[in-house]
């Protein structure tokens, strides 16, 4: 019996002392991903670099169904964010003035940079529907876990 025993206790340590290199699969939580992605669009170009322009605007809107999306306007990017900005076509992207009243119906936050807007002598009345200056609390607050920016 203490053979025995003495055999068992052996089996368990070389057992135990087996190493298991399996690496578990992660499990994605998707409804976690769907609460924390966003994208953060610097646009910083105005009516001369239409295409940027209208590449921003228009990634904004395929993003928007799916994600958070925050659009930053600064340096020249000011003049496209005015009641009077000019209506910038080009295809396959559409109008810039359709683009933006397209985000502005999906919640899109549209922010233009008080400095810049100070600069080019823009008055917060002077924006388009749906845009509003910066501030830098609500800069945190969207970027919070997230990483992904684009820059026009």
């Amino acid at each position: 019996m203490k053979k025995f025993t003495i055999l068992f206790v052996a089996f368990l340590l070389a057992v135990s002392c087996i190493r298991v290199n399996e690496n578990p699969v992660p499990q994605v939580n998707m409804s976690r991903i769907a609460e924390t992605e966003g994208i953060f669009i610097h646009v910083k170009q105005g009516a001369d670099n239409q295409h940027e322009v209208l590449m921003a605007l228009s990634m904004a809107a395929k993003f928007a169904p799916d994600y958070d999306v925050l659009m930053y306007f600064d340096i020249d990017g000011i003049e496209m964010v005015t009641k009077d900005a000019p209506n910038l076509e080009m295809e396959p992207f559409g109008s810039s003035d359709g683009l933006f009243n397209k985000l502005v119906n999906a919640g899109v936050t549209l922010f233009a940079c008080p400095g810049c807007m100070e600069v080019a002598g823009v008055k917060p009345s002077d924006l388009r529907t749906g845009v509003t200056p910066a501030e830098k609390h609500e800069f945190f607050d969207f970027t919070d876990g997230r990483i992904l920016s684009i820059d026009y």
